[in-house]
């Protein structure tokens, strides 16, 4: 046990039936994400067009990085809050609180500024069709609104994430994304299609998520109470301390997962940058399914760390490793196997044409995305600056790396597909899980046990729909979905025999119990 681990005093049992009904809310939600991601991106690509089209996205990535300063506030409120919940030290709890609701509100109030200038200048910034430059402004407008907003609400969000009540976040999460895409879906059909819709939509979406997470803060958590009097500058000090390593860490994800649009954008224009970026949803909605799906061991991985069990947690982290490895193994074979129907079908025949770079930006992600559940290792330890600090140097480098093959060597948008692959391996597979075994005190390879198997049923999953693809042409949805379905049924079939017997009967007592909290 490491001394960190000692010092921390024993808590409460773990709620293990939670995490089936978490399971269930996570998939339910990542499910009407991915049906409203399938359905949404083409419908706003045939309205819009790939260039303006890809402007979406690339406001997204610009408000994303206002977010760095108070994303590292945040993620340090939720390791304090939680572990001060866990001890009943409601005192605590209230502090820790207040200073992220008012911190918030003031870090949000001074980015209105630099938001102000990014509006006014956003045809700067990045490289829009002719005409779209007033339309880009307010959409710009309404997704700065409703991220100033969210970050009000972040406070109270973290309630569900405490309790793990993650079930009632999915639930109030869908109501966001229904209100969002409905609302968009709306405007267009009775009206021109005008991309300052999609703002608006976009702010409404949070006002509705807003009221929900206040509700559940409400109701989950009623021993917290709003008060300026408990504001306390020492433990803002303290929380800005242990997070300013993590806004360096996410300013480093953010140069390897979110830079090659902004690139993509000004080195090949809008239409190009359009048509990357419509591409990329796909491994957007693996990122999404890898983020729902390992997001539900999150919780229970504090709590055992609070409890001091480091062995516990060390069988914990290797189980969801594979158990998320495995269910990207399936969504990973599937899109890299039938690459260029996919595209013909999803995005039209003038996208078939890019299925090798779909290929590239998605047959890495086996790997890398399986070791998100080691990611709250070093937070919950209080060990984030070296993450922080490799983290950003690999965001450099991925910075540096795109540049140089999409623009020295001319190896086009495949060029930042590449440099994604490499950075993010090197990321993920090489020091994540080795710095995460060097915080718990354990053998460097500890978390690579199930790293063999991952690839594998990767590989066998893509050999064989190319098979499929070899012996017949796919020339409808229908026809893909029922190739796809029997895949996945072959791929369940020989994942569960390949389970070890304990999680052969943990697999059977948590769908037990999800049918039971049905």
């Amino acid at each position: 046990m490491s001394a960190d681990a000692a010092t921390i005093p024993a808590t409460g049992p773990v709620q293990s039936g939670r995490f089936a009904l978490n399971l269930v809310a996570n998939v339910g939600n990542l499910g009407l994400s991915m049906i409203v991601g399938v359905l949404y991106v083409p419908f706003l690509v045939r309205h819009l067009g790939p260039a303006v089209y890809g402007l979406i996205p690339l406001i997204s990535m610009v408000t994303s990085y206002m977010a760095l300063i108070t994303f590292g506030l945040d993620s340090a409120v939720a390791r304090s809050l939680t572990i001060a919940l866990e001890r009943k030290d409601h005192k605590s709890a209230n502090l820790i609180f207040n200073v992220s609701l008012w911190g918030n509100l003031v870090l949000s109030a001074i980015l209105v500024i630099p938001a102000a200038f990014a509006i006014a200048h956003v045809d700067q910034i990045l490289r829009i069709p002719p005409g779209y430059e007033a339309p880009t402004r307010w959409l710009f407008a309404g997704a700065v609104a409703a991220f100033l907003l969210n970050q009000v609400k972040t406070p109270f969000g973290i309630s569900s994430f405490c309790r793990n009540r993650l079930d009632l976040q999915n639930l109030v999460a869908a109501f966001e994304t229904l209100t969002r895409v409905g609302l968009v879906v709306c405007l267009f059909c009775l009206f021109t299609p005008r991309i300052e819709y999609i703002g608006a939509a976009i702010l409404a979406g949070t006002m509705v998520s807003t009221i929900g997470m206040v509700w559940l803060w409400k109701v989950l958590t009623p021993s917290l109470r709003i008060s300026l009097g408990k504001f306390d500058w020492t433990m803002f000090g303290n929380l800005c301390a242990t997070g300013g390593w993590v806004i360096v860490s996410q300013l480093g994800v953010m140069l390897y997962l979110n830079i090659d649009l902004l690139l993509a954008n000004r080195l090949f224009g809008p239409e190009q940058g359009g048509r990357y970026a419509a591409v990329l949803a796909l491994p957007s909605l693996l990122r999404s399914l890898a983020i729902a799906v390992g997001g539900i061991f999150a919780p229970t991985m504090f709590h055992i760390y609070a409890r001091g069990d480091i062995d516990g947690l060390v069988v914990y982290l290797n189980r969801a490793i594979k158990f998320l490895g495995l269910v990207m193994a399936l969504s990973i074979g599937l899109i890299c196997g039938f690459s260029e129907p996919l595209l013909r079908l999803w995005l039209g025949p003038a996208f078939s044409s890019m299925a090798p770079l779909l290929f590239l930006m998605a047959i890495h992600l086996c790997i890398n995305l399986s070791m998100y559940p080691l990611y709250a290792v070093p937070l919950a330890a209080d060990r984030v600056k070296v993450p922080g600090l490799v983290t950003l140097a690999i965001g450099v480098g991925n910075l540096l790396l795109a540049w140089l093959l999409a623009g020295v060597f001319g190896w086009g948008l495949n060029g930042l597909a590449a440099a994604g692959a490499i950075t993010l391996t090197v990321r993920h597979l090489v020091f994540t899980p080795l710095y995460g075994a060097r915080v718990l005190n354990r053998p460097y390879g500890t978390f690579f046990l199930g790293v063999a198997s991952i690839v594998l049923t990767t590989l066998a999953t893509i050999v064989l729909c190319r098979l499929i693809l070899w012996s017949r042409v796919i020339s409808s949805e229908v026809e893909l979905g029922m190739a796809a379905l029997g895949v996945s049924l072959l791929f369940a079939a020989i994942v569960y025999l390949l389970l070890a017997p304990e999680e052969r009967l943990a697999l059977r007592d948590a769908v037990v119990r999800s049918r039971k909290k049905a």
